[in-house]
This record gives structure tokens, sequence and C-alpha cells, in this order.
């Protein structure tokens, strides 16, 4: 019989997830998506880039790189790869496993740490501007800040064998992290190095003999898992069907009026599961709250004319292109075949649908337009708008849903 090596298991689940990792961003970063991604770059890079030269000294920059940095580096879930099986096979195997969650950790820390990498240097110029330290000092805070994450990353392995792991030691771990980044951030190395050095070594130890003679909680480290898994399948599930999705339904009865107008009729039967669908789906309505918001807060503090239009027509952009997977929502229902309704009346009705989306967007982001250049430049955005939703809802996505079903 071959004996357990639980270094093997996390290589072979290791390398089946990068594979299916692969496969996805394959679907995710297509040509439209890294287009629109390069302009979108491209306009914040100089807008970003202009707002620092007139940055105000007293701009809370550190307080404002505490926050996001904290973020990144606390609210990330262990790559554990776990399934419900192990749950019950592996348990008795806890011994053994040590060295599976040691390659866990190293590989938690390699893949995660390019996040709060891209935030610091996204905000050096910012944080140069307005605290006349040195680019030199952006190697050693990338070091350290690495040297953080994989604090994070052991003392939340450790508590994730006691109880309370998603309140009071998720709030300790939020708490210690912000004070070290503020010490990092705020004041000479020569002597907040030493400091957060010793206060994370020592903070460790404590946990670490807090947790000592504590069993692992599978069960938990599983449920974190699938749910670090399906956020990531409810992205993909923007461009893609994914099949492991496991989607969420709430009730929303205060949103009915939405699609209570639609007739009793043949030929709305998909207006209205469309509709439907969007109000009850939180992938769905969620992802459109999200884009609509944010584009809201952008085009609210960028200042600009030509901006503006760059970014509403941006954000109506990534909006219908990321609502089109959406056409095949039902394809899975099988009674729905029993309906004598044509694919045309599906597709018609779903053209429709996103234009409204598109339209409603077009119109706020005109309003925001208004009020930012008055009347005649924000009815020029206004009508740029309406202009892109038309051809877009017209041309492109019938040829997309005619792509998507051949």
């Amino acid at each position: 019989m071959k004996k357990f090596d639980s270094v093997e298991l996390f290589k072979k689940r290791f390398s089946s997830y990068t594979d299916e990792l692969n496969k996805y961003l394959r679907y995710m970063f297509n040509d439209h998506l890294l287009f629109v991604l390069i302009i979108g770059i491209g306009a914040g890079i100089f807008y970003y880039a202009d707002w620092v030269k007139h940055i105000n000294p007293s701009f809370p920059a550190i307080p404002l790189m505490v926050v996001l940095l904290t973020a990144s580096l606390c609210f990330a879930s262990m790559v554990t790869l776990l399934k419900r099986p192990d749950t019950v096979y592996l348990t008795v195997k806890e011994t053994e496993m040590l060295r599976y969650f040691e390659r866990a950790k190293r590989v938690t820390i390699a893949l995660q740490s390019y996040l709060f990498a891209i935030i610091l240097l996204v905000a050096m110029p910012m944080y140069t501007a307005v605290t006349g330290y040195h680019y030199s000092r952006f190697i050693g805070l990338v070091i350290l800040l690495v040297v953080l994450k994989a604090w994070n990353v052991y003392v939340g392995f450790e508590t994730a064998k006691l109880d309370n792991n998603d309140s009071t030691w998720l709030f300790f771990r939020v708490f210690v992290t912000a004070l070290m980044v503020y010490l990092l951030l705020a004041f000479s190395f020569w002597w907040t190095i030493p400091v957060v050095l010793i206060a994370l070594l020592v903070s460790y130890y404590l946990i670490r003999g807090q947790a000592k003679g504590k069993v692992l909680r599978f069960e938990y480290l599983v449920d974190k898992e699938e749910a670090r898994m399906n956020r990531f399948y409810r992205l993909v599930n923007l461009f893609t069907d994914v099949p492991h999705l496991k989607g969420t339904v709430r009730r929303r009865s205060y949103l009915d009026f939405l699609y209570k107008p639609i007739p009793y009729a043949k030929r709305k039967t998909f207006a209205y599961l469309f509709s439907r669908t969007f109000v009850r789906t939180n992938e769905y309505i969620g992802l459109y709250a999200r884009l609509t918001v944010i584009a809201l807060i952008l085009l609210i503090f960028v200042q600009g004319f030509y901006l503006n239009i760059i970014f509403s027509l941006l954000f109506i952009y990534l909006t219908g292109f990321q609502f089109i997977p959406m056409l095949r929502h039902f394809d899975g229902q099988m009674m729905l075949r029993l309906y004598p309704i044509q694919d045309a009346i599906r597709n018609r009705s779903f053209i429709h649908f996103i234009r409204i989306l598109l339209v409603f967007q077009a119109l706020l982001f005109g309003i925001v337009g208004i009020a930012q250049n008055g009347s005649i430049g924000g009815l020029v955005i206004l009508g740029i708008n309406l202009i892109f939703v038309i051809a877009f809802s017209f041309l492109y996505i019938p040829f997309r849903v005619k792509k998507i079903y051949q």
C-alpha cells in the first residue's frame, strides 16, 4: 500500500488549480477587455500624474495608504486547496498534513503579494510628493510588506484552530497590521524595522502558544476555501459560463416595480425572465450596481470634459460587455424548452434588456456631465453616450449573440 504523501497531494492539487486558473484567465483577458483596460489605465495615469503635480501637502496620503495596504494584507483567505471530502478522509492525517499546509502558506504569500505591490507602486508618486521621502523606500517597503503578509498568513493559520477567528482574531490582525504599516510609512526605517520585526515575532509566538495542542478545524478551512473559489468563479462568470459556480438568489420584493409593467404576452416571456433574473440574482444586480457606482465616483471626482467622455464610454462598454454571458443563463433549464418560443424572440428580448440598462447608465453619466461641464457640455456628453449605446446595442450585441449560438 502506497504511503500517504501530503506534499505530493498539494503538488497535484496546485497543478490542477493553476491549469484551471489559466483556462479561465484566457476567457477573462480577451482582446476586447485588454483594449478597454489599456484605454482606461492610460486615462487614469494621465489624470493621476496631473493630480500628483498639484497635490496639496496636507492630503492624507499615509492614512489612505494604511487603509488600502491593510485591506490587501488582511482580507484574503489562505489558498489551502482543500475539498469537502477532506473533512472525512484527511482529519485523521493532521500530523502528516502539516507539510501540506506549509506549502499552502508559502503559495498563499506568493500568489497574494502582487495586490499590495500594485497598490504601493501606484501610491508611491502620491506618497513621495506628500512626505518628501525618496522613491528608494519602495524596495524596502515591498520587502517589509511581504513580511507582514507572511505574518498574517501564519497567524491566520494558527488562529484557525481557535474560536472567534472571524471576529476577535481578525480584528487583532487588522489592528496590528494597520499599526505596523503606519509606522513603516510615517517614520524612518532605522528604528521602525526593529520595532516591527520584534512586534511581529512576539505576537506570532504568543498566538502559537495559545493554539498549541488545538486541532485544526477542517470544516472551517474547507468553508473558507469554497468561499474563496466561489468569489473567483463569480468573477469569471461575468465573461463565460462556469459550471462550478454556486449562485445566490434573493427575493427583493421592493424591486418588483421594475418588471411589473411588462405585459403578459408570449413575446414578452424572456423580457420578464431576464428582468426578474437581474433583480433577484446577486451576481447580476451586484455587478451593475458596482460598475455604476464606481463610474459615478470617478466622474464626480475627475474634472475634465474629455475625461468624462472617456470614463462614461468605458463603463458603458464594460457593463454591456460583461452582461453578454447572461444570455445563456437559462440554457440549463429544461422546462423552458417546452415553451414554443422562437430563439429570435429570446435574443431580441435580451438585446432590448441590455439596451435599457445602458440607457439608464448613459442618462446618469449625462446628468453628472451637465453638473460639471454646464448644459451644453453635459448635453454633448449625454448625446455621445446615447449614440454609443445605440451603436453597441444594435450592432455589437447582435453580432456577439449570433456568435454565441453558432
